[in-house]
């Protein structure tokens, strides 16, 4: 072999060197890339042969492969910290889209509304005659409750959004998955070797599961990981048996591919999120989902829905319509209570869901409370002509009410059964079991009289909406009774319904310095003025999102040390690429002196012969 062998040493140099430059090269070219993982050419001996008297000679060099310095422990954090990110700044994009939605500055927003509210009952209570502020308390009123109404529609509406969010949310991550599935049949194909390294693919599957890992939290993947300390990156993956799941329920399992479902609620349009297996067994995944930008979309819409109250029971957007709603609820309700104090020619209740007579009150409605109320009848002259005193226990029903109110009990302690309440009026519940609705109504029997409600602490007037101002259970409906819309000057401030006096309307007033009891849907209480709980339902919403900055802030900075620790270690760095660059030309240019050195040889051996 001889001086042959010498020559193929040096072209094995030179080829080893060309490969070592095109691979330096590609680097360099992709260092602005989105995801390019960095890689070298793996250089070693090509062996030896017996030379003369058996001395052993090299055969040159070879390229057995040519790797990604990929660091799967970098890559793994790189993950987790992706996962955070996403997961706060949605949050931070939709709790600032709600808190737009509540300013409640000077000039706008709820609180502006309570103000001029107060100081329209007010005016009113300074001249109970006068129907042009009858008129503007009704029209002011009336804005009110509409942007309440209007702040509770712009909440759902934020909730809807999510939902839909929710579903591109779950087909992004199915396609995703199926994605990456058919990304690993082409590795399987490509890798046959050992020495076969589908390095781009690799690099595919990488970004897409990084994409991943910002939908959803809680994923693992990969689960042949090598170690080898020869390369500069010593954890990396290794094999093409790859998995990967969710909650342990597998997504990808080598080629195959296992999509999450989605089952839509047709009334309310809700959506779960659900996985079928193998065994065709359905896993509800809606609780167990957590982190990344689906974990955020959970957690603010909610993850029970609760088709009897048509809530659901977690979920940050339904603690806001529940605060809103009891905001709306108490507030309708204390002025109800005091406004129903003012007589009127007949008494009823609104209509309401699935109260039956039998229904327990204390349960349907969390606002009414043990105590008492007073019934009085007012004559044709105002005059009170009789009173009676209806008592509420824990196991109260509509039907006991009915019960006491037309009992034949002497009211007035005179010894004279003809002139008591239920000689004056007429009680009745009804319930339509067709569209499950009851209501409570109170009749007077003698024309020209009079009937109010003076609650002592049971909130039954108010809760029902039984003689007071405002209709609705809800932020959702609340509203200026009809009746006062049409003809404003229904509108009275005195207990016995004539004008001239202002003790309803004083009461009225007095209300918005009183700290009252706001009955919260997870069943706390808070007792505050009407707008100090108003405004610790605002403070709630900025302290909710003050909060989510600052995790925010903190994961920021956490995914950019983690970035920057990734691509360190799998990124390229242009300056000790061009440092490699400078060695294989060396390399190339040794071993083409090789090359030219045989050439010169074999000449002059050919010389010789001459």
């Amino acid at each position: 072999m001889g001086i042959f062998a010498t020559l193929y040493q040096g072209v094995s140099g030179l080829k080893a060197s060309e490969i070592q430059i095109s691979t330096t090269g590609n680097n360099i070219t992709n260092a602005n890339s989105t995801f390019y993982t960095r890689q070298r050419a793996v250089q070693t001996n090509a062996g030896y042969y017996n030379g003369y008297g058996g001395i052993e000679l090299g055969m040159g060099t070879r390229i057995d492969t040519i790797v990604r310095l990929h660091d799967e422990y970098s890559y793994a954090k790189l993950k987790d910290s992706s996962t955070k990110l996403e997961y706060t700044n949605y949050m931070k994009t939709k709790l600032e889209e709600i808190a737009k939605r509540f300013p409640d500055i000077q000039t706008d927003g709820i609180l502006a509304d309570l103000e001029a509210y107060n100081a329209a009952w007010n005016s009113f209570a300074t001249s109970p005659n006068d129907g042009a502020l009858k008129e503007n308390l009704i029209t002011v009123t009336q804005t009110l409750t509409e942007h309440m109404n209007k702040a509770y529609a712009d909440i759902v509406k934020m909730e809807q959004s999510i939902n839909e969010d929710i579903v591109m949310t779950v087909d992004e991550i199915n396609r995703i998955g199926k994605e990456i599935a058919n990304i690993n049949k082409e590795i399987a194909r490509q890798e046959i070797l050992v020495t076969d390294h589908a390095n781009a693919l690799r690099d595919k599957r990488d970004e897409l599961e990084l994409t991943l890992s910002k939908l959803v939290g809680e994923i693992t993947s990969k689960e042949i990981i090598e170690q080898n300390s020869m390369l500069e990156s010593t954890m990396t993956d290794g094999g093409t048996h790859y998995v990967m799941s969710i909650q342990g329920l597998l997504l990808v399992d080598g080629t195959e591919f296992h999509p999450l479902q989605l089952i839509t609620d047709e009334v309310t349009n809700s959506h779960k999120v659900v996985y079928q297996g193998i065994d065709e067994k359905i896993i509800d995944l809606t609780e167990k989902i957590t982190g990344g930008k689906l974990g955020a979309q959970l957690d603010l819409r909610g993850r029970k829905y609760d088709e009897k109250t048509q809530t659901w029971s977690n979920g940050l957007i339904q603690d806001y319509k529940d605060m809103l709603n009891t905001f709306a609820k108490t507030f309708m309700t204390y002025t109800n209570n005091v406004y129903a104090q003012s007589a009127k020619p007949s008494l009823s209740s609104d209509h309401f869901s699935h109260l039956q007579n039998d229904t327990v009150l204390m349960n349907y409605d969390r606002n009414i409370q043990i105590g008492s109320f007073d019934i009085v009848v007012y004559d044709e002259k105002g005059v009170e002509a009789t009173r009676k005193t209806i008592t509420i226990d824990v196991n109260t029903t509509m039907q006991d009410i009915i019960n006491q109110i037309s009992s034949n009990t002497d009211d007035n302690n005179d010894l004279n059964n003809q002139n008591d309440l239920d000689d004056h009026v007429s009680a009745m519940f009804s319930y339509d079991g067709r569209t499950n609705q009851g209501q409570f109504q109170i009749n007077l029997v003698n024309p020209g009289f009079k009937i109010a409600i003076e609650d002592n602490g049971t909130n039954f007037p108010g809760a029902f909406n039984i003689g007071g101002l405002f209709t609705g259970t809800n932020a959702n409906n609340i509203a200026v009774k009809g009746e006062y819309i049409k003809d404003p000057s229904l509108l009275r401030g005195s207990k016995n319904g004539s004008d001239g006096d202002n003790e309803i309307a004083n009461a009225i007033v007095q209300l918005q310095y009183e700290e009252i009891n706001f009955y919260n849907a997870d069943g706390t209480v808070d007792k505050k003025s009407i707008d100090g709980y108003y405004r610790l339902f605002t403070g709630k919403i900025g302290a909710d999102g003050e909060a989510n900055n600052n995790t925010h802030d903190t994961n920021t900075t956490l995914y950019n040390s983690s970035y920057e620790e990734f691509q360190s270690l799998n990124g390229v760095n242009t300056n000790e690429e061009l440092a490699k660059l400078i060695q294989y030309q060396t390399s190339y240019g040794a071993a083409s002196k090789v090359v030219t050195t045989v050439d010169q040889m074999l000449d002059t051996l050919l010389g010789l012969k001459q």
